[in-house]
């Protein structure tokens, strides 16, 4: 009876196999050593090629979603009209940074409308909402911040100051908003007639903002406007002639 060959035949997985081939092959030129790699890796070869691919797909895919959420927000956000819209606005959109820009708006209009006690508190909101690192985001939290402030020193809470004076010597705040909380501090403490104080926060105006600052004109105007600060802080009255 005839021997069954199938019996000699090593299975397919067999590394015999490999070996067998590679003698075939072992003056191949390089095509077809080419198409002997594309033959045993074929499978792993388009597995790979497929998840990269659609890997690349998933992440364009993604960036255009981002972009039409960003445009859909924009577009959101133009649409709110009165303080309902704005503040659903930023209710719907925790974390935005557009959140907090409406809250902002929402506590200019109550400031505006002369409601200080209910603008204080919409700049806190703002404040809280305005999150991130970015460079707006925190000149949004610190308009908050300082505009809350000026709201309740309006209304003649006690330690509204203190707020002021914390954003006057924020280094990390805009030069627009330091330069505005050291000139109210200036008038404020102008009011008081403390002279000396005044000229601190005038001072401190030309020292630690930016040459020709946007406050600087307000500035020279408060100090031709009052003769006491032309006076250094501390110095000795002059002692008139023949005296």
């Amino acid at each position: 009876m005839a021997e069954d060959s199938s019996q000699k035949r090593p299975p397919s997985d067999d590394d015999r196999n490999l070996v067998v081939v590679d003698e075939d092959f072992a003056n191949a030129d390089a095509e077809d050593r080419l198409w002997l790699f594309w033959e045993r890796n074929k499978s792993l070869i388009v597995r790979g090629t497929t998840v990269v691919v659609l890997a690349i797909i998933a992440a364009i895919g993604f960036h255009f979603w981002k972009e039409a959420q960003r445009e859909e927000l924009g577009q959101a956000y133009v649409a709110c009209q009165d303080e309902a819209a704005r503040r659903a606005f930023a209710a719907a959109h925790p974390g935005e940074p557009l959140a907090a820009v409406a809250l902002l708006e929402v506590a200019d209009d109550l400031r505006k409308a002369n409601k200080l006690e209910e603008a204080a508190k919409a700049y806190d909101a703002a404040g809280k909402a305005a999150s991130g690192d970015t460079k707006a985001g925190k000149a949004v939290a610190v308009r908050a911040r300082l505009y809350a402030a000026l709201s309740r020193q309006e209304l003649g809470q006690p330690d509204a100051e203190a707020g002021i004076v914390a954003v006057a010597e924020d280094n990390s705040a805009p030069d627009t908003l330091r330069g505005y909380a050291m000139y109210v501090l200036a008038n404020l403490a102008l009011t008081k007639g403390d002279s000396a104080a005044a000229a601190k926060w005038v001072n401190l105006m030309d020292k630690r903002l930016k040459p020709n600052h946007v406050w600087a004109s307000d500035k020279s105007w408060l100090v031709r406007s009052e003769p006491s600060l032309l006076t250094p802080v501390g110095a000795t009255p002059a002692t008139p002639a023949g005296k």
